[in-house]
């Protein structure tokens, strides 16, 4: 009867330790879960400091956003004149080599001599004027009397 008893004695001791460890174990939850709590107690301070910062954020975005899309959408017809353009540029570069396999040398150049002509004037006329309006820009203001003012 005494290994019976002694049994019990070795399972009790054994039952008291196992409790001992399992209340540290517990003490040691209840102080990480009370720190626990406090942090975030003060992340909520300062989430509460931080939200309406985040909220203006938010909303100044928004209207960037808005504005981008705005002149995104504004530059839609420039880029469909430039498609535009580019479609145009196509037709006339496939008239242009369907038309040129039918035409000799000399009937291409007596047929283009005249836009040739016209982009050279063109180009003089730009010339002057440019030369026109920088020679304006650069002359001295005039006083009421009609004589230059004295520097």
């Amino acid at each position: 009867m005494g290994v019976i008893y002694l049994g019990i004695l070795l399972c009790s001791i054994a039952f008291a330790g196992s409790v001992a460890y399992i209340c540290l174990v517990l003490k040691r939850i209840s102080t990480t879960m009370q720190t626990l709590g406090t942090t975030l107690g003060e992340v909520e301070k300062e989430l509460e400091s931080i939200t309406p910062e985040i909220k203006e954020t938010v909303q100044h975005t928004g209207n960037l956003v808005d504005d981008v899309s705005d002149k995104v959408n504004a530059t839609d017809s420039v880029f469909d004149t430039l498609e535009n353009i580019g479609n145009s540029a196509n037709a006339v570069n496939d008239v242009y080599h369907h038309n040129r396999e039918k035409l000799s040398d000399e009937q291409f150049q007596r047929k283009v001599t005249p836009f040739i002509e016209g982009i050279r004037w063109t180009e003089a006329a730009f010339l002057l004027y440019s030369k026109w309006k920088k020679q304006q820009s650069n002359e001295e203001p005039i006083n009421q009397t009609g004589s230059r003012d004295e520097i």
